[in-house]
């Protein structure tokens, strides 16, 4: 099952970023798709802020994984 986008930001600390996800529409399922580029695009400046996102995006699809 993929996470609730609010409640995973909430769970790294980077709640902030919540409306910039559903302002982009990015959903749970599109989480894997993600790379630090689109981060930024979507406004999250931080460096530490993306690799913090993407080593959780990496932990989730390895989840995931058969």
């Amino acid at each position: 099952m993929m996470p609730n986008i609010e409640q995973w930001l909430a769970a790294l600390g980077l709640s902030q970023y919540a409306d910039s996800f559903r302002a982009n529409h990015i959903d749970g399922a599109l989480l894997v798709r993600l790379t630090a580029d689109d981060l930024q695009g979507i406004g999250v400046t931080s460096l530490g802020h993306r690799i913090r996102m993407l080593d959780a995006v990496a932990a989730l699809a390895g989840a995931h994984m058969p």
